[in-house]
């Protein structure tokens, strides 16, 4: 019961901070540090899209551009050699920047590196690593990939009939197939001064 009690008041000091950013940020401030007190207090750790969204040190909701400042840094990270003769290759770790506009806390959020892709033989490309001990989940990728270049085709020969088939032109003659069967001698305006 504590629990649902302490989980409904979080949520209404986070909504009401949230609600009252523009209009008054002061006192949404103050409801948001109270709500990061609250959390500090009962052990919780904070979400990490709460972490972005709000300054963990003043409260404020982060409006990037008027609350705060967001910059995106890389930087190189030297590894440790394996063998004695050769150099320390170096990555690039990128992070999120948060700078608070209140009381100017600087907070970083690691960002993780993006899967390499990489192709296999055949041709198709993998995202992510494919793990070595099940080969028949790769070969039905690789069978699921092949299989969809032959509807591409056919779809594309479906597409062009039914422009064919829903033109104007189209439209034009169905109405006057209509038109002939219902009409007492088959003639029409048109058919007049196509004659003259």
């Amino acid at each position: 019961m504590a629990d649902l009690e302490l989980a409904a008041r979080l949520q209404y000091l986070n909504e009401a901070a949230h609600f009252l950013a523009t209009s008054a940020p002061t006192t949404s401030r103050y409801l948001g540090s109270q709500r990061n007190s609250l959390m500090f207090d009962h052990e919780i750790e904070q979400p990490d899209l709460s972490k972005r969204g709000s300054c963990s040190a003043c409260g404020t909701i982060m409006i990037l551009g008027s609350e705060g400042k967001l910059k995106v840094k890389s930087q190189s990270i030297k590894k440790k050699p394996v063998r004695k003769g050769a150099k320390g290759a170096s990555s690039v770790e990128k992070a999120m920047v948060y700078t608070c506009g209140s009381c100017t806390k600087i907070t970083r959020h690691r960002l993780a590196p993006a899967p390499v892709a990489s192709r296999s033989k055949n041709g198709t490309v993998q995202h992510g690593a494919v793990s070595k001990s099940n080969p028949l989940a790769a070969q039905n990728l690789t069978t699921a990939n092949t299989m969809g270049t032959p509807s591409t085709n056919a779809s594309s020969k479906k597409r062009a009939k039914n422009r064919k088939l829903g033109g104007l032109g189209a439209l034009l003659a169905k109405q006057k197939a209509s038109q002939t069967s219902s009409s007492g001698f088959g003639l029409d305006l048109m058919d007049l001064m196509k004659k003259s």
